[in-house]
């Protein structure tokens, strides 16, 4: 028994740091975005829906059924008058005719339906794969968050060895080696609690993935400040206009116009001829005829009513996302402005100043020139500066994206 197992033990050493590499392929921005289009339960349902409103198409294109009537009638029960004299039986072909082109009528308001569905569909691409970039920058701010603990951790490694050392000498009391343990152990605590928030954020990228599978993933990619050339009159233009979501109204504008021709069409009555034979005793007999309902009470008055009442708000709904397009391009670009000018404060002045700090309090703590306090107090604002160096670059990329969700395209560098 002991001969089996030990071999297969060996073989899951060998092949485990393979499997583990495999589980943690790093995930890409493109990646996410792909994997977003590709497998996002939300995105599938919408395609879904679309395919519904093209079903709607087939349904257009038909033609009225016809009808067949066989009727039997006059058949005697009792009396002194023959059967074969009274008795009719007969059978009617019923075909409709439809007047005002009302089956060309449904086919136009079928496709602008089909149409605005279309790009209702792309506008929740849009909107989708906007909401998980913005999910991937909290994961790669809290990755970010992890390094800094790390980094504030390995200080105090490198101040409990280097006061042990000095403990071990002689050279300071017993207390201060534990004051800088303690004040290690606080960062032990912030890397764990920055480790649980970053998995929540890969967490909450996956589930919108649609890829939670339990095994761990790890993010690729830098949060930075990429420069981009913007112009602001051409990203209004383009929003106003080319945006998915205002050509989604302008395409339901298109529907509710088709809607109310097809709904003023149905007002006009539609042809019913009618053929047949009939057997009248012992004669046989063919019949011709047509049907007109007379629209006299109801031609549809209700059905172009609320057709037209759908027009309107559908011109009114266009204008709405325009006005929204705009504000959104308006709120984006100035959340830009102002992240861009934040990270050059960070870059010109805050980072080197508070590097040169901490470093400066360290020197001087080795030194025996200042207590434990001074260093905690750098070191602590250097971590909170690079903390908001982060966030301020996860502002400016989010408002970067919250700028191509406005334009509704994608901003190059």
């Amino acid at each position: 028994m002991r001969i089996r197992i030990i071999p297969a033990v060996l073989l899951l050493c060998l092949l485990g740091p393979f499997a583990i590499a495999q589980s943690l392929t790093p995930l890409t921005l493109q990646q996410v975005v792909d994997t977003y289009i590709q497998s996002n339960l939300d995105l599938q349902a919408a395609r879904f829906r679309l395919e519904r409103a093209r079903a709607d198409q087939i349904a257009a294109r038909l033609r009225p059924n016809p009808g067949i009537l066989i009727s039997a009638e006059n058949l005697a029960v009792s009396g002194p008058t023959p059967a074969g004299r009274l008795y009719e039986i007969g059978a009617t072909y019923t075909e409709i005719i439809e007047l005002g082109g009302k089956r060309s009528l449904r086919e136009k308001a079928a496709e602008a339906t089909v149409s605005a569905a279309d790009v209702q569909f792309e506008d929740a691409m849009r909107r989708g794969v906007a909401n998980v970039k913005r999910l991937y920058l909290d994961a790669l701010l809290a990755r970010s968050n992890v390094e800094i603990a790390s980094e504030n951790r390995q200080t105090f490694d490198q101040l409990v060895q280097f006061n042990r050392t000095r403990f071990e000498e002689g050279a300071i009391p017993e207390v201060e080696l534990i004051k800088v343990r303690l004040e290690r152990v606080k960062f032990d605590s912030a890397v764990k609690q920055a480790d649980v928030s970053m998995r929540q954020a890969i967490i909450r990228l996956l589930e919108s993935l649609g890829t939670v599978d339990g095994a761990p993933r790890v993010i690729a990619g830098e949060l930075d400040a990429r420069p981009a050339a913007i112009d602001l009159n051409s990203l209004r233009e383009v929003a106003s206009t080319e945006r998915s979501d205002v050509r989604a109204a302008k395409a339901e504008l298109d529907a509710a116009t088709a809607r109310l021709a097809v709904e003023r069409s149905r007002g006009k009555a539609d042809l019913s001829p009618f053929a047949g034979y009939k057997r009248i005793g012992n004669d046989n007999t063919l019949l011709f005829g047509v049907n007109v309902p007379l629209k006299i009470r109801d031609s549809n008055q209700a059905g172009i009513a609320r057709a037209e009442v759908d027009l309107k708000t559908a011109q009114v709904q266009l204008q709405l996302a325009r006005n929204r397009a705009l504000a959104d391009v308006e709120t984006a670009y100035a959340g830009l402005q102002a992240a861009r000018e934040l990270v050059e404060t960070f870059r010109a002045e805050l980072l080197s100043q508070a590097d040169e700090s901490r470093t400066i309090a360290l020197a001087a703590y080795e030194e025996g020139g200042i207590e434990l306090l001074p260093v905690l107090e750098a070191q602590r604002t250097r971590s909170e500066v690079r903390q908001q160096y982060f966030k301020t670059l996860f502002d400016y990329q989010a408002s970067l994206v919250a700028l191509e969700l406005a334009v509704g395209r994608e901003i190059q560098p």
